[in-house]
Parts: C-alpha cells; structure tokens; sequence
C-alpha cells in the first residue's frame, strides 16, 4: 500500500507544482493499492485561486490540461484507491475523493466537503460531471453540482459523496482495513473490472474535449487568469 498525501498552500489548495507532485506519485506508484489524504487537518480545498488570478491564461490552461491527467489516472487507477478524508475536501479537493473506490471520512462535524464551482461563475470541464456521474448516485449528482454547496459529513454520506463516516482517532486505520480488504482480491480481475466500469464514462469526457477547449478553458482564463487582488 501506498500513501500519497496531498501538500499545498493553505487547506492543501492545488497549484500547478502541487498538482505536478501529486501525478509523479501517481506515476511512481506503478499498480499498487492508494490511500489518498491530506496533509496536517485537512484534504485540500481545491484549485489555488490565488496563484491563478496573477497567472496568465498559458499557465491557467496547464493547470486543468495537468488537473485532468490526474483526475484520469486516479480514476482509472488499476488497483484498489481509497480517500482517506481527514479534513475540507471541497472543489478540486472533493473531485479527487470520487475518484477513490472507497471514500472514508473522519466523522467531525466541523468538516465540509462539496463543489462550489458553480457559486463562483465557473463551467466546469467535461471530465468534472463524468466522474461524478458515475459515483454519485443520479438523484443527487445534480444536487452536487448545481447546489454548489459544502456538506457536513452525515449529509456528505446521504448524497453519497462519502461511503463511512470514521471517528478521527480510528480514521487511518479503519481506511486501511478497507484498502487491504480490496487488495486481497485478484488484481487483474479487479482491475479490469474497474476499466470496465469507468473507462465508458470518462470517454463522455473525451468526446466533450472541443467544448472543453473552446468554450471552458476561455472562460476560466477570462475569470481567473491576471486578476490580481
């Protein structure tokens, strides 16, 4: 098992390095079984949005061209991934959590998770909505998406962005019993189930890729990109 751990400024905020970081580990992971978690008290609370409203639109379309790499290789990661949520997953933060099989978070009534693009006036890229399509039950995807709200965790678990709730004190060990329960299992067979399962819906994305570089990449740089504060 390996434990990749998510660093960056503040709550963990994704900038370009932090996000570079995380797909070396990705990478160097090979097929072994994940744990994702965040570094000190929380997951991350996504995209660095400081970083990008002194960034140029070249350096804004990197970082979603690298945040999608990610995100597919999270997804469809061979072998069993599990997030272990200790703190704020929220945005970019949330999306890496579905992208784990197994989603545990620490049972504290203090932390949120959720997708909050929406509430900032961003369209989010095509892989965003086939991600959460396929692991949030449909009833609730567009609650998630169009809400752009942050949920406590019992709230979180009935919209099933989470699948348990853990005490913080046995977090780490109740998310590795469920890692190493799935990592008995035939690899190959799981594996391959899991393609099967996934690779159809992020093709949707796939298809959506001119939208995404005509219409969705423009407008976040629009938004963000040399807005300084």
């Amino acid at each position: 098992m390996i434990e990749i751990t998510l660093q960056g400024r503040g709550p963990n905020t994704m900038s370009l390095a932090m996000l570079e970081s995380f797909e070396r580990s990705l990478d160097q992971a090979h097929e072994e079984p994940l744990m994702i978690t965040g570094a000190a008290d929380a997951f991350s609370a996504g995209l660095d949005l400081d970083e990008l409203r002194v960034a140029d639109a070249a350096h804004v379309t990197k970082l979603l061209i690298t945040m999608e790499r990610v995100v597919r290789k999270l997804f469809l990661h061979p072998a069993p991934t599990i997030a272990k949520v200790n703190g704020h997953a929220v945005a970019g933060g949330c999306l890496v959590v579905q992208c784990c099989d197994w989603r545990v978070c620490a049972d504290d009534p203090s932390v949120r998770i959720g997708m909050t693009g929406v509430a900032i006036g961003l369209t989010y890229p095509p892989f965003v909505p086939a991600v959460f399509a396929q692991r949030v039950p449909p009833p609730h995807v567009e609650t998630v998406l169009l809400g752009a709200d942050r949920y406590a965790p019992s709230d979180a678990l009935r919209l099933g962005l989470i699948d348990e709730l853990a005490p913080r004190e046995r977090l780490h060990e109740v998310a590795s019993a469920r890692l190493d329960a799935r990592a008995k299992l035939p690899r190959h067979a799981y594996g391959s189930t899991k393609r099967a399962l996934r690779e159809l819906a992020y093709a949707v994305a796939e298809t959506q890729r001119e939208r995404f570089e005509n219409e969705v990449l423009p407008a976040w740089t629009g938004r963000l990109a040399g807005r300084a504060q």
